[in-house]
């Protein structure tokens, strides 16, 4: 049986919102929509997800709701829709999804599976000043140690524990402007949808130390009622001397493995 130890919440911002940085997110839990009683969670600075890692709920409980408070730079608070945790799915619903995870994520830990870290990239926060040209935002140098090429002070958050199953690589052609036809080794992945991975995220296989860029041409291979719960992607592997391998890659001390199997 797949049980949670811990719940992973992450959310993004909309695009028309301007207010000024940083944002401070307050995590809340819920018994229903309307609860006058939301339980504080936990809170983080400039990051975009937060671990509920002592979930109050029975083995099919769908009264589970979160939300989240943002404070702006000026001291502007700003509240979300409150989202229950299953979508409002049925029983049959839930148990056919946990059927998919537990067993994609048996191959993933048992079998095929290579255990490496998710570095998720910055999209919004503290413009890096070393860098980005203040009238075009353009960035002048890729291997900026403040944001990483990214433009972004920071650049990727924390390191999250991700595992991928390698899928064999396959050797193409392509014709470039300079060079002519040459031939590429195109590596892709099957992962899990959650924390969800996008174009130009890293993904760091940890033994050996390689690192790879996410392609944004991601495909979901399984899904239930709209909702993406295994992904294909496509991986670009970097060279050597990219800036990436300077970011360190251990787990943080109180982050652990969010699943276990029984």
């Amino acid at each position: 049986m797949l049980t949670t130890q811990s719940i992973l919440v992450y959310w993004d911002l909309n695009e028309d919102f301007v207010a000024p940085g940083p944002y401070t997110f307050l995590l809340q839990r819920g018994r229903s929509v309307t609860d006058d009683q939301w339980v504080d969670i936990s809170q983080t600075v400039d990051q975009p997800w937060l671990y509920d890692n002592n979930p109050i709920m029975g083995q099919h409980e769908r009264s589970t709701f979160y939300r989240v408070i943002l404070t702006d730079g000026r001291g502007v608070q700003h509240t979300s829709q409150p989202v229950n945790l299953f979508q409002d799915w049925n029983h049959y619903d839930w148990r056919l999804m946990r059927e998919i995870v537990r067993k994609e994520l048996l191959i993933q830990t048992r079998k095929a599976g290579t255990t490496g870290y998710l570095l998720k990239r910055r999209w919004w926060g503290t413009p890096c000043t070393e860098c980005v040209n203040p009238n075009t935002d353009a960035i002048q140098d890729s291997h900026c140690l403040s944001c990483y090429g990214t433009g972004i002070v920071g650049g990727y958050y924390d390191p999250l524990l991700f595992y991928m199953t390698m899928n064999p690589a396959q050797r193409m052609k392509r014709l470039t402007p300079d060079q002519g036809v040459i031939a590429a080794v195109v590596e892709t992945g099957r992962c899990l949808a959650w924390p969800a991975p996008e174009g130009d995220d890293i993904w760091v296989q940890a033994d050996p130390n390689r690192r790879f860029r996410i392609n944004s041409d991601i495909e979901a291979t399984a899904r239930h009622r709209g909702i993406d719960l295994v992904l294909n992607v496509r991986l670009t592997e970097l060279a050597l001397e990219n800036i990436v391998y300077q970011i360190p890659t251990p787990l943080p001390v109180n982050q652990t493995n969010p699943y276990r199997i029984r």
